[in-house]
C-alpha cells in the first residue's frame, strides 16, 4: 500500500509572479517538446469552455416547467400551469398543436431556438438540447420526423464563430428488467434511438420499454456524428450507484464511446459514490455538470453559471465534441476557475503508459475579483490500494490561499493504481460538522493507466 506522499511546497508549488514568466514557460511545456495530438499538447495550448449538455425544450412534451404536474400517461394530460404565457394554439391535451414560432415563447419553456438564444446571450460557449426519445413529439423514430429535424437544424442556424449549439437526446430506460434502468444523453449524431419504442417489432402502448440497456449500448458503438462533423459524445445522466444493472454489460468498445458522467445537476448536490463505482467498475467516463433544466429558466439565472466545463484549443463543434469524447473536463462550484492539468506529458482524460513515476503539471486559476475563492488544498486521488469501492489520497498540499493563479508539480511513485483524479477545496468551500465537503468544489477528469 503506498503511502500519502509528504509534499514540500517549496519544491513543487511555483506562485507565478512577474519575473517568474520564463521559468513557468519552461516547467509548463517540460513535456510538451514533439506533441503529436492533443494528448500531448502542453497545458498552455487549451481553453476553458462553459456551457451545458444536458436541457430539454417543449418537445420534451409530457413534463417540465410548463406542466402543472407530469402526464402518467398520453391518454391523462395534466394542465398548463397557470401563469405559462402559453404560445398562440398550442392546446395542452395535444402535442400536435405545439406552436413551432421561438417569437411566442417568453417564459417558463420553448423551443430549441428560444433555449440556444437565451443561452448565446447570457454567455454561454456552447449548449446542447437533449430532450427524451420517448416522447410523442418524436414518434415514429425517425431521422425525418419532423420535431426531430427541427432541433437538428436550429442547431445548425444558430452554431457561429463564438457559440456551438449541439443537437441530441436522452435515451431513458426506466426500468431494472432485462438490462437494468438508466438515462443518457448522445450529442451530434443524425440519428436516435428510444427505450420506449418498439423499433425492432410492435410499437408497445407508451410507456411501455423495449429497448434494454445492452442494445442501446450495441448502438452507440456504431453511431455516426451527424455531417460526419465532430465526434459523437455519450455520457450517463444522473446515475445512482448501482444503475445502468450494477455498471455492467462493460466491454472495451463500449467504454470507448460513452464519456462523461452527471456529477451534479443544477450545484445542488454530488453522485460522488456511484462516480467512484463507476471508475472502480472500469468505465472511463469524465465528471461534468449539467442543468438538465425543462425549462428556459435556468439559462437566465443570475446566480447560476454554465455547469459543463471542458478543454479545447478553440470554439468550434469539432473541438467541443471532441473534448468532450475525449474526457477533457472538470467540475467546479466556482465560478470562473480553470484547471488544467497533465500526467507525463498527457493532458487530463488520456490513458498513459504505466510505470512506476508519474509527473503532474497542475495549473489552477480563480478570479482575482474573488479572493475567497482562491485554492487553499490540492489532494491527487487514486484507486484504493486494497480494492475498496472508494479512493485514498496520492499526494496533496495545503496552501496559504494567498495566490489566484497556482501551478503544483508533484510526483507519485506507485505501481498498482489504475487511475488518478484531482480533489480541490478552496477558501469559501462549505463546511459541515468541521470538515470540509468530502467532494471538494473543483473534481478534475481523471488520467488512466494502461492495465
Amino acid at each position: 500500500m503506498t503511502k500519502t506522499q509528504k509534499v514540500d511546497r517549496r519544491s513543487f508549488l511555483v506562485l507565478l509572479a512577474g519575473t517568474g514568466a520564463v521559468a513557468n514557460a519552461q516547467i509548463m511545456n517540460r513535456f510538451a517538446k514533439s506533441p503529436v495530438s492533443d494528448e500531448r499538447q502542453p497545458l498552455s495550448y487549451f481553453n476553458v469552455y462553459r456551457g451545458n449538455t444536458h436541457s430539454h425544450t417543449i418537445f420534451t412534451w409530457t413534463h417540465g416547467a410548463h406542466r402543472s404536474k407530469p402526464m402518467p400517461k398520453l391518454n391523462e394530460p395534466t394542465e398548463f400551469k397557470s401563469h405559462w404565457k402559453v404560445p398562440p394554439g398550442t392546446d395542452w391535451k395535444d402535442w400536435n398543436t405545439i406552436n413551432l414560432n421561438p417569437d411566442d415563447y417568453t417564459n417558463l419553456q420553448g423551443l430549441p431556438a428560444n433555449h440556444y438564444r437565451l443561452a448565446k446571450e447570457n454567455g454561454y460557449d456552447f449548449y446542447a438540447t437533449t430532450d427524451h426519445s420517448q416522447e410523442p413529439s418524436l414518434q415514429p423514430v425517425s431521422k425525418d420526423n419532423p420535431c426531430w429535424e427541427i432541433t437538428q437544424r436550429t442547431a445548425d442556424e444558430y452554431t457561429t464563430k463564438d457559440f456551438v449549439a449541439i443537437p441530441g437526446f436522452e435515451y431513458s430506460r426506466n426500468v431494472k428488467t432485462n438490462g437494468g434502468r438508466g438515462h443518457l444523453t448522445v450529442l451530434n449524431t443524425s440519428e436516435y434511438v428510444n427505450a420506449d419504442h418498439g423499433q425492432r417489432g410492435p410499437v408497445p402502448a407508451w410507456p411501455g420499454a423495449r429497448w434494454s440497456i445492452p442494445q442501446f449500448y450495441n448502438w452507440a458503438k456504431t453511431a455516426k456524428p451527424r455531417q460526419n462533423k465532430g465526434c459523437v459524445v455519450v455520457g450517463f445522466n444522473h446515475p445512482q450507484v448501482n444503475q445502468y444493472d450494477d455498471w455492467d454489460n462493460i466491454d472495451p468498445e463500449i467504454v470507448k464511446r460513452i464519456s462523461t458522467f452527471e456529477l451534479h445537476t443544477g450545484y445542488k448536490w454530488t453522485r460522488w459514490e456511484a462516480y467512484i463505482r463507476a471508475l472502480n467498475k472500469g468505465w472511463k467516463v469524465a465528471p461534468i455538470g449539467v442543468y438538465d433544466n425543462h425549462n428556459i429558466d435556468a439559462i437566465t439565472d443570475p446566480d447560476g453559471f454554465p455547469p459543463t466545463q471542458v478543454l479545447a484549443h478553440d470554439l468550434s463543434l469539432e473541438s467541443i465534441t471532441r473534448a468532450l469524447s475525449e474526457r477533457r473536463t472538470f467540475v467546479s462550484w466556482i465560478k470562473g476557475v480553470e484547471l488544467r492539468y497533465a500526467v507525463n506529458g498527457s493532458i487530463m482524460g488520456s490513458t498513459i503508459k504505466r510505470s512506476d513515476r508519474y509527473a503532474f503539471e497542475i495549473k489552477i486559476n480563480t478570479r482575482a475579483s474573488h479572493p475567497d475563492e482562491r485554492v487553499s488544498k490540492i489532494q491527487v486521488l487514486k484507486n484504493h490500494s486494497a480494492g475498496k469501492d472508494d479512493c485514498e489520497v496520492a499526494a496533496e498540499i495545503t496552501l496559504d490561499g494567498n495566490r489566484d493563479e497556482v501551478i503544483w508539480t508533484p510526483e507519485v511513485k506507485d505501481e498498482g493504481s489504475s487511475f488518478y483524479l484531482l480533489r480541490v477545496l478552496h477558501l469559501c468551500d462549505g463546511m459541515k460538522e468541521r470538515k470540509p465537503k468530502m467532494v471538494g468544489s473543483t473534481i478534475s477528469a481523471p488520467v488512466w493507466v494502461e492495465a
